[in-house]
């Protein structure tokens, strides 16, 4: 099994060498073998030759590898006339039986008002589970039918899981007073809900008020619906109901140890209820526990007890998450014990990195200086890389600013295990511990880009068959010219599994869509995600071509003549807009932060005056840019020249960094110079303390990439 394994990866990297070779020797229809006439298909689709075009797709369609037979097929099922579609999405639904071949299918059948096919297309399917978008196709189809079956699958769509957009679109475009008559009138296997109306139509406003973030009124009815359910069986209790209640009372009301026992109680520490009831039960017992300062070790308690309930390690890591948070509220040292206690437990090791960030905030504020170096010591081969070069980075800087005569050869351990770690793109202690041990640019090349000694990424979802005939299929799209598809495939496939697409594909297909840019359209913001997402898995070595599209210069003349213009380093600006819009001239934020540098209304109106701009568009490219390049240069000449503090008031505000100082200094006993890298580190806000760190570290890319300086130089200045 494992040598099969094997020979499938060195088949998908010789067929990733193999595709770059030159086409001048070998033609595309060669090189692709069957699999062309996919690409051939959609180039005659688009030249409006739709019988040229069913000839490539049949073909592909027969003889093509596993993704591009598969699309092929569905191209099939938009061609020809109405029978021979729906005869080809039965074949198609037959061939790929899944959730995603079924949407399609019976999404094909509704629009052909084929009522029943699509019935019995969604027959087998499980809503507790299957895709929401599917469900809603099966219930529009019932509906259609006025199936006996819609009703109840109403209410079990609304109860046997979480509530979702889509769940929400569905009670929305439903008249409220109608559907809530279909919940009322279901009948089936279970529960004879005719029986009791207005109980469902309970449950069903219940849901709702929690999903909408109306907790006061789902807690008026809390009390109904743990009568319904729990106390005399009228409604099955489900873990979601459970969680529902949980959320009820932690957000709606105050009755927090009254409720907390009951939640306790209800779990009864046996598995009669189910063991996902039991886990919900007492992490909720925990939640409410946690809301009082005298009963956090009790929230404790209950944290544990629901690792023991937990099914899979995803509900182990949640409950492991919510027992460090509550060690946090207790003290800095009880974090530490819990962390040395369970670290060697964590399955998802970057869900705990928000942790991590809190505990350095509270280390800081209190002194706690020892305690970084136990923190290391605790989660050293069980956290994240980002996290492990996080603490082993600030344990040597807290050695050497609290500690005199701090021991050299351990400050330079400490450094050195900051610096070799693999953080993916977030390389921000990783540069500021090779500035502590002074690299040079020829030994920061051999720290990032020298090849290394990896394991190859294994497709965990997916067969290597599979994985390869993915891979050929969005590379053809860029050799065949139709990068209109690649995002939106990628993210189909990523989504399935993330390291189905190894990053040299996703390299060659990110520079296809930066080419394809040309200027000013989405293609940099796609490029640039497909490329960002990829390189951040655990294992992946990053070329330095890699990182040239990871940190890319587009919008490269506006951003060089506001630099120019405001005496700013363009490095730096590319860095800026990078991290406030990754280069997306339209992005608005939800707090009215418009184009690429971000800017509210009032600071551009601002910059205008200043300016003497009467009139100007923040959308347009060039206006933004320049507004923001100079807004940061005005921001620095006021904090005494210091580009990392411009940064900090550039995100929050000068006055917010003034007082930002002044704390600090106190926290990290400093009455004179205030080292920024510390100062950093004590911010109270963790979107402003990740936002500086992002800039620096994009500033230093960016001026080694493109300006052949050493980042580590660019670190200092910076900081």
């Amino acid at each position: 099994m494992l040598s099969s394994v094997k020979k499938g990866l060195f088949a998908l990297a010789f067929f990733s060498l193999f595709t770059a070779c030159s086409q001048e020797k070998i033609s595309l229809n060669k090189s692709y073998g069957a699999d062309a006439s996919y690409f051939n298909g959609l180039l005659a689709l688009g030249g409006k030759d739709s019988e040229a075009a069913q000839k490539y797709f049949f073909r592909a369609s027969k003889k093509g590898s596993y993704w591009i037979a598969r699309k092929s097929m569905k191209q099939l099922c938009l061609m020809g006339d109405v029978q021979q579609r729906i005869k080809r999405c039965a074949e198609y639904l037959k061939k790929y039986d899944d959730d995603e071949a079924r949407y399609f299918a019976v999404r094909e059948f509704l629009a052909n008002k084929e009522w029943a096919r699509a019935i019995e297309a969604t027959d087998n399917i499980d809503l507790a589970v299957c895709d929401n978008n599917l469900a809603v196709l099966r219930l529009q189809a019932l509906n259609k039918k006025k199936d006996s079956r819609f009703d109840k699958s109403v209410y079990d769509w609304f109860t046997l899981r979480r509530i979702s957009d889509v769940h929400y679109e569905f009670y929305k475009q439903n008249a409220r007073d109608e559907l809530e008559d279909v919940i009322t009138d279901a009948n089936g296997s279970g529960p004879q809900i005719s029986d009791f109306s207005v109980d469902a139509d309970l449950v069903l406003q219940f849901r709702i008020a929690i999903y909408r973030g109306n907790y006061n009124a789902a807690y008026e009815m809390y009390e109904q619906v743990r009568s319904l359910t729990v106390d005399r069986n009228r409604i099955p209790l489900t873990w979601q109901l459970v969680a529902d209640m949980g959320r009820a009372c932690v957000y709606g009301n105050n009755e927090d140890i009254k409720n907390a026992k009951y939640f306790g109680e209800l779990a009864g520490g046996d598995y009669k209820a189910g063991k996902k009831i039991n886990y919900y039960a007492m992490i909720y017992s925990g939640l409410l526990y946690n809301k009082n300062d005298n009963y956090r070790r009790r929230a404790l308690k209950q944290f544990e007890a629901a690792l023991d309930f937990a099914e899979d390690q995803n509900e182990r890591d949640q409950a492991l998450w919510y027992y460090l948070q509550s060690c946090l509220k207790i003290s800095t040292e009880e974090a530490v014990a819990g962390l040395e206690k369970y670290a060697g437990s964590f399955g998802q090791k970057d869900y705990f990195d928000d942790f991590f960030d809190s505990l350095s905030v509270l280390l800081f504020s209190g002194g706690k200086w020892d305690a970084f170096e136990k923190v290391f010591d605790a989660i050293n081969g069980h956290a994240s890389q980002a996290t492990l070069s996080k603490y082993a980075y600030l344990t040597a800087r807290v050695l050497q600013s609290q500690t005199k005569g701090a021991d050299a050869k351990k400050l330079e351990r400490f450094y050195r295990l900051a610096a070799d770690t693999e953080p993916g793109t977030y390389v921000y202690y990783k540069l500021l511990a090779a500035k502590e041990l002074g690299c040079s640019a020829g030994e920061m090349d051999k720290m990032f880009f020298e090849p290394k000694k990896l394991e190859p990424l294994v497709p965990e979802k997916v067969s290597v068959e599979q994985a390869l005939s993915a891979r050929k299929l969005l590379l053809g799209y860029a050799d065949f010219g139709l990068g209109e598809y690649i995002y939106d495939d990628w993210k189909f496939f990523f989504d399935i599994d993330k390291k189905m697409i190894d990053l040299a594909t996703v390299e060659r297909l990110s520079a296809f869509l930066r080419r394809m840019a040309g200027g000013q359209n989405d293609y940099y913001s796609k490029s640039l995600r497909m490329i960002a997402r990829s390189a951040n898995l655990d294992g992946v070595q990053i070329s330095r071509a890699a990182f040239e599209l990871l940190y890319p210069q587009n919008f490269l003349d506006c951003i060089r003549a506001s630099a120019k213009e405001f005496e700013v380093d363009d490095y730096l600006m590319f860095a800026l807009v990078r991290t406030e819009s990754f280069f997306e001239p339209a992005i608005q934020s939800h707090a009215g932060a418009v184009g690429l540098t971000q800017l509210m209304e009032a600071t551009a109106s601002d910059c205008a005056k200043r300016l003497k701009v009467e009139n100007y568009n923040l959308l347009d490219p060039a206006t933004n840019i320049r507004f923001g390049t100079y807004y940061y240069s005005h921001m620095k000449k006021r904090l005494d020249d210091s580009g990392i503090l411009a940064l900090f008031a550039y995100n929050a505000g000068i006055t917010v960094v003034r007082r930002w100082i002044r704390s600090s200094k106190i926290e990290l006993n400093s009455q004179g110079q205030l080292w920024s890298d510390m100062f950093l580190e004590t911010l109270p806000f963790a979107e402003t303390r990740d936002y500086g760190r992002r800039v620096v570290s994009a500033a230093a890319m960016y001026a080694w990439l493109y300006d052949g300086k050493n980042p580590c130089d660019i670190v200092s200045e910076l900081m």
